[in-house]
C-alpha cells in the first residue's frame, strides 16, 4: 500500500495502449463449449446504460487473454445494448431485485429495473426492463432547423427461464421486445419549403430462443442444440426521390424494410483420448424480408433488371458447418477446424453470392506463467442484415438493398501478455485482416438532408480527394469495397487495489481506402482508450474515462464530373474531426442496498459529428439512485 501511495502522490505514471471495446468472451476451458457455439447470457439482471451519443461497433481481439481459457468469439445479446460511456456495465445482481432511475441534462434519462421471481438452485426466472431516452437537446446546424430537438426513447423489455435436469442437461429460454422512437435531428431541410420539421422514425425488434445444453463431461458426448427467431423492421423510408423521380424538392416517405431471421445452432463434441476431442458446431439464418417493391426511375440508368425487388430484397439463408480437432495438455491448446459455409439466395439475383466459402479455424494457445501467447487463424462469411446495421449505426438506412455476406477468407490474429506482476500487466498484438464485400454505410442522414451532393455542401477541409463531384445514393447500402490492413493493440493496466487502478488501451490501424482494417464506419486510424477509478473506502466510489477516436474517415463511392456509371466510381473519403470524450462519475452507498450517484459526460463539451452531419451532444450532467431488494 506504501507503494501504491509514492505513485499516486507522485502523479506519473506510463500509458500504452490497447482496443477501447473488447468484443470477445474468455471462458474458462473446464466449463467451455468448444467450437462457434458460446452459450448465450439469459440472466440479463441489470443493465446501465443512458442513450449514448454513439454508437460503434469495434472489431477487435482478446489482448487480456491468460493463457488459461479459450477466446470465443462473443455472440450479440437477445437484444443488444448500446454499450459506450462510463455507466456501460451489464452485470448480475445477487439480489433478487434491483431498481436504477438517473435523470441529466437536456432530459436525459434511464430506469433500469428487474426481478427474479424463481432463484433456486437448478430453476432461475425473471423479469427485466429498460429504459433511456433525451428529448430536449437542439443540435447547432448551418442549414437546419435551429427549433429541432432531438429526441430519442428506447423501451425494451424481456423475461427469462432455465432449468438445470442436472445429470440430463439444462434448458434456458428467453424473449425480448426493444422498440425506439426516434427523429433524425440534424435535418437540414434546405431543399424543403413545405416541412420544416424532422422526419421521424419508429423500430421493432422483437426476439426469442431457447436451448438445451447437455452435461459436460470429460468422458462422454457431449451437445446442445438450440433455435430462435427475431423481427427487426422500421417503420418509414425517407428521400429526396420521389416515385417516379420528378419531383426532388420535398422529402417523400415509403414503408421501411421488415426482416425476420429464423437461426439454429447445434453441435457436439466426442472425446478421442484423455487429452483430446472432435467435435461439429452447425449454424443457420434463413433471413425473410417484407416491404414495398419496386424500381425508382433514377436506377435504370445502373442498367440494374427491371424486374428486380428494390426495396424488398430476396429471401436468402447461410448454413456454417464447422468440424474441429482439439488437444488440451497441461499449458498447451491446439484447436484445428475450418469454416464450411453455404449460401443460398444471397445478394443481387444478377450477382448472388456463392454458395460454397471455405475459412480457416485455427487455434494454438499456449501458457508459459507469467507469459503467455496465442496464434489465432480465423475466417469465414458474416451476414450483411438490417439488425447488423443498427449496431454500427443506430440512424442507418431504413433499407438494405444488398443482401450479399461479408467474406472473411483470414483473420489472423497473433499476441502475447505478461502478467500479473505486483499488480502490472501488459499485452500486445499484431492482428492482420483480408475482407471481401466491407459495406460502406452510415451515409442516410446525409442522403435525407442533401440527396447526392455531399461533397458540394461540406467544408473543403474534410475533402480526401478533389476530384470527386458528388457521392451517389449513399442511403444505398449495396455499396461495398474489399479491404485489407493491419492492426497494431497494445494494454498496460496497474491495479492498486482499492486505493487506484488504471487500465490504458489502444490500437493502431492504418486506414487508406481499400487498406484498413476495418473497426467501424468512421474507420480511425488510432484507437485510445484510459479508465481509472478508486475506491477510497467501501461506500465511495470514483471513476474517470477518456477516449480518443483519431484520423477518422468514412468512405462511399463518387463518381467523376456527375458520372452515374457504376463501373466510373472510385472509393471517395471525406474526412471526420478526431473524437475526443472525456466522462467523470462517483457513487455513495447510503446502506448496503442504497446508492446514490452522479456522473458528467463529454465534459470537455465535444460535438463532434459521430457520422457525417450526425453532431453529438455536448456536456451532460446526471444523477439519480440505485436500490436492490
Amino acid at each position: 500500500m506504501k507503494s501504491c501511495n509514492n505513485i499516486l502522490r507522485g502523479g506519473a505514471l506510463t500509458l500504452a495502449f490497447l482496443p477501447i471495446i473488447n468484443l470477445n468472451a474468455q471462458y474458462n476451458q473446464s466449463i467451455s463449449v468448444e467450437g462457434k457455439y458460446v452459450p448465450e447470457i439469459f440472466h440479463i439482471d441489470r443493465v446501465n446504460t443512458f442513450p449514448k451519443q454513439h454508437k460503434f461497433t469495434l472489431e477487435t481481439t482478446p489482448l487480456n487473454y491468460d493463457g488459461k481459457s479459450v477466446p470465443a468469439n462473443f455472440k450479440p445479446r437477445l437484444i443488444p445494448m448500446a454499450a459506450t460511456g462510463w455507466r456501460d456495465t451489464q452485470t448480475v445482481s445477487s439480489n433478487k431485485g434491483y431498481l436504477d432511475l438517473g435523470l441529466g441534462s437536456w432530459l436525459n434519462s434511464t430506469l433500469s429495473a428487474g426481478y427474479r421471481f424463481a432463484d433456486s438452485e437448478h430453476t432461475k426466472a425473471g423479469i427485466w426492463l429498460q429504459h433511456n431516452s433525451t428529448s430536449l437537446w437542439k443540435p447547432k446546424l448551418e442549414n437546419g432547423n435551429p427549433d429541432t430537438r432531438q429526441f430519442r426513447y428506447d423501451e425494451t423489455i424481456g423475461a427469462y427461464a432455465s432449468h438445470d435436469f442436472q445429470d440430463k442437461g439444462t434448458l434456458q429460454g428467453a424473449v425480448s421486445w426493444h422498440i425506439g422512437n426516434f427523429n433524425y435531428y440534424a435535418y437540414a431541410p434546405e431543399w424543403d419549403s413545405q416541412n420544416k420539421k424532422a422526419p421521424t422514425q419508429t423500430l421493432n425488434d422483437i426476439a426469442a430462443k431457447i436451448e438445451w445444453l447437455s452435461p459436460v463431461k470429460d468422458d462422454a458426448i457431449s451437445w446442445y442444440a438450440g433455435a430462435g427467431v427475431r423481427y427487426f423492421g422500421y417503420r418509414s423510408f425517407y428521400s429526396r426521390y420521389s416515385i417516379p423521380a420528378d419531383n426532388y424538392d420535398k422529402l417523400s416517405s415509403t414503408q421501411g424494410n421488415r426482416e425476420t431471421d429464423i437461426n439454429f445452432n447445434a453441435g457436439f463434441k466426442f472425446p478421442t483420448a484423455e487429452k483430446s476431442v472432435i467435435g461439429v458446431d452447425l449454424k443457420g439464418d434463413i433471413l425473410l424480408y417484407a416491404g414495398e417493391k419496386g424500381w425508382p426511375e433514377y436506377a435504370l440508368s445502373y442498367g440494374q433488371p427491371v424486374t428486380d425487388p428494390y426495396f424488398s430484397p430476396d429471401n436468402y439463408g447461410l448454413i456454417t458447418l464447422t468440424p474441429y480437432y482439439r488437444f488440451a495438455k497441461d499449458r498447451l491448446l491446439i484447436r484445428i477446424g475450418a469454416d464450411i459455409d453455404i449460401a443460398f439466395n444471397a445478394g443481387y439475383s444478377y450477382d448472388r453470392y456463392p454458395a460454397f466459402h471455405v475459412a480457416p479455424d485455427v487455434k494454438l494457445d499456449f501458457q508459459a506463467s507469467p507469459v503467455n501467447f496465442y496464434l489465432h487463424i480465423l475466417g469465414g462469411s458474416k451476414l450483411h442484415t438490417l439488425a447488423s446495421n443498427y449496431e454500427l449505426d443506430y440512424y442507418q438506412s431504413p433499407l438494405i438493398y444488398n443482401t450479399r455476406p461479408v467474406y472473411t477468407p483470414l483473420d489472423g490474429q497473433l499476441g502475447v501478455s505478461f502478467g500479473p506482476f505486483a499488480g502490472f500487466k501488459a499485452g500486445t498484438e499484431f492482428a492482420f485482416r483480408v475482407s471481401r464485400g466491407e459495406y460502406l454505410g452510415g451515409w442516410y442522414q446525409t442522403s435525407v438532408n442533401r440527396l447526392n451532393s455531399a461533397f458540394g455542401s461540406l467544408p473543403d477541409e474534410y475533402l480526401n480527394n478533389g476530384i470527386i463531384s458528388d457521392i451517389s445514393y449513399k442511403f444505398d447500402s449495396a455499396y461495398t469495397t474489399n479491404m485489407h490492413g493491419f492492426s497494431i493493440g497494445a494494454n498496460l493496466s496497474y491495479d492498486c487495489g482499492k486505493v487506484f487502478k488504471i487500465t490504458t488501451k489502444g490500437n493502431y490501424q492504418p486506414q487508406n481506402g481499400t487498406k484498413g482494417y476495418f473497426n467501424g464506419y468512421d474507420r480511425p486510424r488510432w484507437i485510445l482508450d484510459l479508465s481509472a477509478e478508486s475506491n477510497p473506502w467501501s461506500t465511495l466510489r470514483i471513476s474517470a474515462a477518456y477516449n480518443y477516436r483519431g484520423v477518422r474517415t468514412i468512405y462511399t463511392k463518387g463518381s467523376y464530373s456527375g458520372s452515374l456509371n457504376y463501373d466510373d466510381m472510385i472509393l471517395a473519403g471525406l474526412r471526420l474531426p478526431d473524437m475526443t470524450t472525456l466522462n467523470l462519475g462517483a457513487s455513495y452507498g447510503i446502506t448496503d442496498n442504497f446508492d446514490v450517484w452522479v456522473q458528467a459526460d463529454n465534459i470537455l463539451n465535444r460535438h463532434t459529428p459521430l457520422l457525417p452531419e450526425l453532431p453529438q451532444q455536448g456536456v451532460c450532467i446526471y444523477g439519480g439512485i440505485s436500490l436492490r431488494f
